[in-house]
């Protein structure tokens, strides 16, 4: 059945939830450990009287031959009902939970010991620091480039072109932010916008050598899937404001499996900017990117994250997560709330939400 293998396990578990709620009978089944997530997720949601639910890893490509995340998911019902909470086992032979998962205030929580130790850090309402995701274009063969010479790059199509430097900025594709390259980038990012829905038009006066290029590619750029690109300007991009021209900044690549936060800088006077595949917070100076970069590695920061990431979700690291940690508290927590380069309008609250630019 293809890929559909999975939504129909989880079709089947949550009619057999529906069999033994209130009841005092278990339900066990192999499944992917996701779909048990969301098919608990779905019970505690809807307040299904279950007493447990026990996760039992197991290696599915010893037994099975298949490259998942996999388990034994065991629970039982109870006409009492119990608390919204899921034992995480190592294996089938573990006979202590390695950790627990649960439901608090309407979310799924990935591990109940470190959020109930770090809570207090959580955010309440837009943050100053608002995670912002990289550039989205859809379309790396054109818009993604390698420097032969001054104003010469070479595109996915191994074709050499000259480009005006107006519109091509150096970049970091989330695989390079993970690995920590990110001094002397070695791509370079055609970005046609500097607000989603901006003009595009004028770059053919502006930048006529950019132009012709983007014209005589345009099968592939007009022939983008996405439906965001429908009804916008031609050779649109997203992702894209005044936090993506910031000088400084901290990022992170969303799909790997760790929280290795980066400063980013500028290269030959221009920003670096990213990949839809990462995402960062603006800086207004390097030390305030020092100092926020610090605070996302400090104990408290870090374990509070891995209280809400599933890693072997496709992509576990989203904006979402992110905004939900409080940067302000974190350095209260740590006793550096002084050496934020913000602290004032931070403490003061004066300046609200980051929407974009600012100076430090």
């Amino acid at each position: 059945m293809g890929k559909s293998n999975f939504d129909i396990s989880e079709w089947m578990l949550l009619r057999g939830l529906e069999w033994i709620e209130g009841q005092e009978a278990s339900l066990a089944m192999l499944c992917k450990v996701a779909v048990a997530r969301k098919v608990l997720r779905y019970a505690w949601k809807h307040g299904q009287r279950l007493q447990r639910a026990e996760v039992h890893r197991i290696d599915a490509s010893k037994h099975f031959g298949a490259s998942v995340d996999a388990c034994l998911f065991i629970v039982t019902g109870s006409p009492q009902g119990g608390e919204a909470e899921c034992a995480v086992y190592n294996s089938l032979e573990a006979t202590a939970p390695l950790s627990r998962f649960g439901f608090r205030n309407g979310e799924l929580v990935a591990d109940l010991h470190l959020y109930d130790k770090w809570k207090h850090l959580a955010g309440i309402g837009p943050q100053y620091y608002q995670w912002r995701s990289g550039v989205k274009h859809d379309c790396s063969k054109v818009m993604e480039l390698r420097r032969c010479g001054d104003s010469t790059y070479l595109n996915g199509f191994q074709q050499k072109v000259g480009l005006e430097r107006q519109f091509v900025f150096p970049m970091l594709k989330g695989s390079e932010l993970a690995n920590g390259a990110v001094a002397k980038p070695t791509r370079w990012m055609l970005v046609t916008q500097s607000a989603i829905g901006a003009d595009t038009c004028h770059i053919e006066s502006e930048a006529p050598c950019t132009w012709r290029y983007l014209c005589a590619h345009a099968h592939w750029l007009d022939g983008r899937s996405s439906t965001i690109y429908q009804k916008r300007p031609r050779f649109s991009v997203f992702g894209v404001g005044a936090y993506t021209f910031q000088p400084w900044r901290v990022a992170i690549a969303g799909l790997y499996k760790k929280f290795n936060f980066q400063v980013v800088g500028s290269f030959e006077d221009k920003p670096i900017v990213l990949d839809d595949t990462c995402y960062s917070v603006p800086c207004g100076s390097q030390a305030e990117a020092v100092c926020v970069h610090s605070l996302l590695h400090s104990e408290p920061a870090q374990e509070f994250l891995n209280a809400f990431v599933f890693w072997d979700s496709k992509r576990p690291v989203t904006v979402s997560l992110l905004g939900r940690l409080d940067l302000l508290a974190v350095a209260q927590e740590v006793g550096a709330k002084d050496e934020l380069p913000v602290r004032q309008r931070l403490l003061s609250g004066m300046d609200g939400p980051q929407q974009g630019s600012r100076s430090s």
